[in-house]
């Protein structure tokens, strides 16, 4: 699983996003606001999508456990994002990319080889 920052709850006061994020960080899991002072200082004046509380892609599953536990609203989005990290479509992508992934680091490693054979080549015969 990648290490990605993902976005698991959004909140209108950053009190609230820093009450997660203080239950989350005592369950063991990194995690932080998100524009809670923009959210803080522009509160009522502008709409700045509130304070966000985001963690790792990898922490989602554990992070909507507790949750749930506490009382808090687990997202439609959140849910969704737990079912593929956990479906066998995922899996596959995963897989593929590690393929190619190996078969791009041998095609270049080709290639350098390729380009050192011509250049030996290019000296071997012009002297």
């Amino acid at each position: 699983m990648e290490d990605k920052m993902v976005e698991i709850a959004r909140f209108q006061q950053t009190s609230d996003a820093e009450m997660l994020v203080n239950l989350l960080r005592s369950e063991g899991i990194g995690c932080y606001v998100r524009d809670g002072i923009s959210s803080r200082v522009m509160f009522g004046y502008v709409d700045s999508g509130g304070a966000k509380v985001e963690l790792l892609q990898k922490d989602i599953q554990q992070a909507a456990e507790i949750m749930k536990d506490h009382g808090y609203e687990v997202s439609e989005k959140l849910l969704e994002m737990i079912a593929f990290e956990n479906s066998e479509q995922n899996r596959i992508y995963k897989q593929s990319k590690e393929k190619l992934s190996k078969a791009l680091t041998v095609i270049i490693i080709l290639m350098i080889a390729l380009l050192g054979i011509l250049i030996y080549l290019n000296k071997y015969f012009n002297g």
